[in-house]
């Protein structure tokens, strides 16, 4: 059977034939920032031994015809992923999902749909009359994140790219903001914690601006603001699977949209790289 191998690291991966497996039928992987940065080793968890199969989360078919969405155990971490054509995994690690599900949908649901809707619905705790400013707003995780605050009741919502960084004096220098959600740490969510208003809740999920960021003491205590983090990996498999069927019961009846391209796995190279300019792909 088929399955992606990262040979060595900060390379993308191949398709190479390997021994044929038994259990679930892979019917979507979603690629991740995740992945690439644990093949360009830059994830501070390390990488599964070399050669490996990447890909954290993925949706497969069981022999019912259902579907089942795939994440844990180190899969894609520590050991071999799910970019493979069957993969045995036990059901401790599956979830059933609901009947009518589009595998695509339910794959790109995942990684980067709980790194937004968790912070914005279970940590924020956004609620009619807060206003959300979303660092990184052009990706999966910001654009989710987004829509997941209006959803909520938020009167004013504005999510920003590496490029509109300039627009937030003027949409939050009267009132300041009561929520961030930040994807990227570094020098962005420095600059904008002096436009937040006093106890603002600040959920910080990702660093793609850069591991370190100098925060103001005048910005962090003056205002007294709230700064929590999140990691998917902290959740408990019960938090996990509750978190992941509220978001996806939103995508699947369009109340939150996210775009995605899909890929067969003979195109694994040009997924990776659509992943790595920072796309939504799903390979099936």
């Amino acid at each position: 059977m088929r399955a992606a191998h990262v040979a060595e690291l900060k390379s993308p991966p191949r398709v190479v034939e390997i021994d044929d497996g038994d259990g679930l039928q892979v019917a979507a992987v979603s690629l991740n920032p995740l992945d690439l940065a644990v093949a360009g080793g830059r994830f501070y968890g390390g990488h599964p031994p070399l050669p490996y199969i990447p890909g954290c989360e993925a949706v497969a078919r069981t022999a019912d015809g259902g579907l089942v969405y795939l994440f844990g155990e180190g899969r894609g971490v520590a050991r071999d992923g799910f970019l493979v054509e069957r993969v045995d995994l036990p059901e401790s690690a599956q979830l059933r999902l609901p009947e009518g599900t589009a595998p695509a949908l339910a794959a790109v649901a995942g990684i980067a749909g709980l790194a937004a809707w968790v912070p914005v619905a279970w940590k924020a705790k956004v609620e009619e009359g807060d206003r959300v400013h979303v660092l990184g707003g052009t990706g999966a995780v910001g654009r989710i994140a987004a829509q997941a605050a209006e959803l909520l009741g938020a009167s004013k919502v504005v999510a920003v790219g590496s490029k509109e960084l300039d627009r937030i004096p003027a949409e939050f220098e009267d009132e300041g903001f009561t929520v961030c959600i930040d994807p990227v740490w570094g020098p962005p969510l420095a600059d904008a914690l002096q436009y937040a208003q006093r106890h603002a809740r600040i959920v910080h999920v990702g660093q793609s601006a850069g591991p370190t960021s100098t925060l103001k003491s005048a910005d962090v205590r003056g205002k007294e603001l709230v700064l929590l983090g999140h990691s998917n990996f902290a959740l408990s498999k019960e938090e996990h699977d509750r978190a992941y069927l509220e978001l996806l019961e939103h995508l699947t009846a369009g109340r939150i949209m996210l775009d995605y391209e899909t890929f067969d796995l003979a195109d694994v190279a040009a997924a990776w790289e659509h992943q790595r300019a920072g796309k939504s792909v799903v390979v099936m």
